[in-house]
């Protein structure tokens, strides 16, 4: 069994969007809760070899290197109330218009605002008016991204479960630069394409360059579709 992650699924230069990349690494265990730890980038457009080990799946290159494994997990977390849907049509209204913030290249699949292709989950999360330390976004997934049954696939849920969660530390703050080092996460039910969802993300703790943050999708009822509990690691300061 291969795995392999095309260009357009891009996240930072050169690699594999990080929650797309866990996404598919959770499909090799199932449909169940999994925790995903990115151990290198995922080249794009590279056939990597899948190797299980009891309850584990382990992605590696050709050299054997490991790149990705995947272990069932649950994210247990608590989730904070969503924001209305005029609060998060704001944030989202914030990320396109906000003087000086921007995604670090604009050509993330989940929350590029410019993707050459015009192939992204547009996963716009902003600043929520009177929540600090919070980001949400309005998002509608398109039919490009549905199964067979209208419902948005799950690789694609895990996509959108990942960019808010750095969202909350650097709306309030700034952008600032980091990389997804593991997302345990859970699906909780369908969405279906051009469901109106709130994708909500939050930060948990901050431990120098470790950003600990929580992330969920709620459907246009209100219910809870998908959480994820990840980590990022911002790089280290550059000497004078």
């Amino acid at each position: 069994m291969g795995y392999r992650v095309a260009a357009r699924f891009r996240g930072p230069p050169g690699c594999g969007n990080g929650g797309y990349v866990a996404g598919l690494a959770a499909l090799l265990l199932g449909d169940g809760a999994a925790e995903v730890t990115l151990r290198k980038p995922v080249p794009l457009d590279v056939d990597l070899d899948v190797v299980r080990e009891g309850e584990r799946a382990l992605v590696q290159d050709a050299a054997g290197t490991l790149i990705v494994e995947a272990r069932p997990s649950d994210p247990a977390l608590e989730v904070p109330a969503a924001p209305t849907r005029e609060e998060a049509a704001a944030a989202t209204r914030w990320f396109q218009t906000a003087p000086g913030f921007s995604h670090s290249t604009g050509l993330c699949f989940a929350c590029g605002n410019d993707p050459a292709d015009g192939f992204g989950l547009r996963v716009f999360s902003g600043k929520v008016a009177g929540r600090p330390g919070v980001a949400a976004a309005l998002w509608r997934p398109e039919a490009a991204f549905g199964d067979a049954s209208g419902n948005v696939a799950p690789e694609f849920l895990w996509a959108a479960l990942d960019c808010p969660g750095q969202f909350a530390f650097t709306v309030n703050e700034g952008p600032a630069r980091s990389l997804l080092a593991r997302m345990t996460g859970r699906l909780d039910g369908p969405v279906r394409v051009g469901e109106e969802c709130i994708v909500l993300g939050w930060q948990i703790a901050r431990e120098g360059r470790k950003l600990h943050a929580g992330t969920a999708i709620f459907g246009a009822d209100g219910g809870i579709r998908g959480v994820a509990r990840a980590l990022w690691v911002m790089p280290p300061p550059v000497a004078a």
